[in-house]
Parts: C-alpha cells; sequence; structure tokens
C-alpha cells in the first residue's frame, strides 16, 4: 500500500517529471536544448494538515447601513439645493438695513439761563413733564417795551373818554326828560323834542363806543404784559410720552432765542430703512410682509413695506436721526418698513434707533 494511506497524517509532495531535453534539427546538425529547471526530489511534509479559510463576502447589515447612509447623504444634498434655489428666487435680503425715528427737536422759546431739570439720555419722559426753563432777569427789550408803555397810556386815555361820554349821556339824557315833558304839555314843539331825542341817541353811541374801545385796549394790554413776563421766564414741558435721545445743552449755560436743548424721540414715530439692490425690485411692493433681525441673530421680530423709493445716491434722500452714509454706493432702492411686532429695544437702548439689521422679503405669496 502507499504510504500516504497508511499515515493520514502524513501528506506526500509528488514533483512534477524532469523537464525533457529537445533537440532541434538544423540542417545536419543537432542542437541540444537543456531543461528550464532542474528536477525537484519529492519532500514529506510531516504533521497536522492546516487549511486556511477562505474570506467570505461582507455582511448583509453592513451593506444596507452604507447605502441608506448614502441615501440620507444624497436626499439632504437635494433638499439644500432646491432650499437654495427657492430662496434665490422666491426672496430678497437688504444688504443694509438700520432702525430710524423721527426726532423732535425742543429750542429755548427766549434768550436767557437755561435750568434743566434732572433729565438722562434713554430715560422715558411723560407728556406734560417739565424738561426746563429759562429766567432772563436783565430782560430790556425796548421795543416790546415801548408797546406795552404805549397800551397802557391808551388804556388810561379811552377809559378817561368813556367817563366823559358816561357823565355827557346823563346830562343828555336829564335834557332829554325834560323836553319829553315840555312836549306833553304842548310848551314846545314836536320838531325841537326830536333834536333832543337825537342828541341822546348820539350821546349813547358814543358812551358804547368809548367802553368797546376802552375793553379792546385793556385786552391787548394784558396779552403784552404776559409776552413780556414770557421774555422775562419761561417753562418748556414734554409734548407726548418719549425718550431723551441727547442734550446739547447743559444747565447753567446762557442760550440764544431758537438755540436746541434737547432731542427727543416718540417711540410711535419709528421705522426700519432697508436698502435692496435693484434687481430686486420686482420683489419689492408696498404692504409685502418682511422679516426683521438683529444682526447678532438674537431677536427677530416682523413687519411690512410702508413705501418704496428708487434713485438712492441721485436724489436727495431725507434726513432722520440714523441718515444713510456718503459712500453707499448707487443703484439702490430704499425701502421704508414698518414694524408690526413688538419692539425688542426698550428705552435704555433707545428702542434701537442707529442699529443695524437685516430685512428679509419673501415673494412666495
Amino acid at each position: 500500500m502507499n504510504d500516504s494511506n497508511s499515515h493520514p497524517g502524513r501528506v506526500s509532495a509528488v514533483a512534477s517529471p524532469p523537464a525533457r531535453s529537445t533537440r532541434t534539427g538544423t540542417g545536419n546538425r543537432l542542437t541540444s536544448v537543456s531543461p528550464l529547471c532542474q528536477p525537484v526530489e519529492p519532500k514529506v511534509v510531516t504533521g497536522a494538515l492546516v487549511v486556511e479559510p477562505k474570506a467570505g463576502p461582507p455582511s448583509s447589515r453592513r451593506r444596507l447601513f452604507f447605502r441608506c447612509a448614502r441615501l440620507v447623504l444624497t436626499g439632504a444634498v437635494v433638499a439644500g439645493a432646491g432650499a437654495y434655489v427657492t430662496h434665490t428666487f422666491t426672496s430678497a435680503t437688504s444688504e443694509q438695513a438700520y432702525i430710524n425715528a423721527e426726532m423732535t427737536v425742543l429750542r429755548a422759546p427766549i434768550e436767557g439761563q437755561l435750568r434743566l431739570e434732572p433729565v438722562q439720555p434713554g430715560a422715558v419722559i411723560f407728556r406734560d413733564a417739565t424738561l426746563f426753563r429759562i429766567e432772563n432777569p436783565r430782560f430790556g427789550n425796548q421795543e416790546a417795551m415801548a408797546q406795552l408803555n404805549w397800551l397802557r397810556e391808551l388804556t388810561e386815555r379811552l377809559h378817561a373818554e368813556a367817563d366823559e361820554a358816561a357823565v355827557r349821556y346823563q346830562q343828555q339824557e336829564q335834557v332829554y326828560r325834560l323836553h319829553e315833558k315840555l312836549h306833553e304839555e304842548k310848551l314846545i314843539s314836536r320838531l325841537a323834542f326830536l333834536e333832543e331825542e337825537t342828541k341822546l341817541a348820539l350821546a349813547q353811541t358814543a358812551l358804547s363806543n368809548k367802553q368797546s374801545q376802552a375793553r379792546q385796549a385793556e385786552a391787548r394790554t394784558r396779552e403784552v404784559e404776559r409776552q413780556v413776563e414770557l421774555q422775562k421766564e419761561t417753562m418748556v414741558q414734554m409734548p407726548f410720552d418719549g425718550v431723551a435721545w441727547t442734550i446739547p445743552a447743559k444747565t447753567g449755560a446762557q442760550v440764544a432765542a431758537h438755540e436746541p436743548v434737547l432731542q427727543v424721540i416718540d417711540p410711535r414715530r419709528i421705522w426700519v430703512d432697508a436698502f435692496f439692490h435693484e434687481k430686486y425690485s420686482p420683489k419689492l411692493r408696498p404692504g409685502a410682509p418682511v422679516t426683521i433681525r438683529a444682526l447678532d441673530g438674537r431677536e427677530t421680530w416682523h413687519g411690512h413695506v410702508e413705501s418704496i423709493r428708487g434713485g438712492v445716491g441721485r436724489i436727495a434722500y431725507e434726513s432722520f436721526t440714523a441718515g444713510l452714509p456718503g459712500d453707499f454706493t448707487r443703484r439702490r432702492v430704499a425701502v421704508r418698513v414698518v414694524m408690526e411686532s413688538n419692539n425688542p429695544f426698550d428705552a435704555s437702548q433707545f428702542f434701537g434707533v442707529g442699529r443695524s439689521v437685516v430685512v428679509s422679503v419673501n415673494d412666495r405669496e
């Protein structure tokens, strides 16, 4: 028997037969070709037979996981691209926008020394609250004083003339009654009686006119006196509930007439000025809803377009608290936005006036 059958633990290596030499005849000569390899002697390997396992196919769960991941990633990319395209074609975002407000300047009505009340910028001021006083103890307006003196003299003269007219009327009334009795007794003619009656009517008319002129002169005198007193000392009150923006004048300073003393902001007159490129003009229309967002992204509120103005940089633009910068490029559209939601900024932050924001207009509707 063969040794491989009697010893299962042994495997014999059978060598391949040795390569035979070949001869090639060329003409009458024989060329001997040596073998390519030398014959290998059979070797016998002893020991246990080891069979290496073959690598199997990858797990089905792993293939399913990676397949799902690829599908989810592809869907996310497609959805993001669709959202970007939709946002690009249906919405517009401002290149520059800021919160603006209408400022009211309170001026000194007269010249004199300023006495400011304890008012600080950013503090809420209620309506009819006293803001400042102006005193002018050295008032010497010659024109106003001359007018006042003339009115006083006129009033005194008219009162004197009215008193004279009253005395003349009383005397004429007595004469009229006497002539009336004589006429009843047929002692005077009717013509003489009518003359006395006419004199009485004229005296009464003159008395009424003098008294009316005296009253008008008194009223004018009181008005001029009040104006003169205002020229000596005056007080200015808050016209509405608002906040002080700035106080350029200082208490105790000498101010001239109509000089700015205080600047206040009405919280009811606050809006947003946004500037868009002209290519977004078809998406901008009055009444369109907008979203207003702070630059830091913490605050977001809503509003709508109130007006649209073109020609920014080419046509003179109105100025408010926050003005258009001079180096802003042309070909822009100015959009005024009315805030519908409550202003997220309080009085201590000046209601956000002057802050930069981002305005987005969605044209899906």
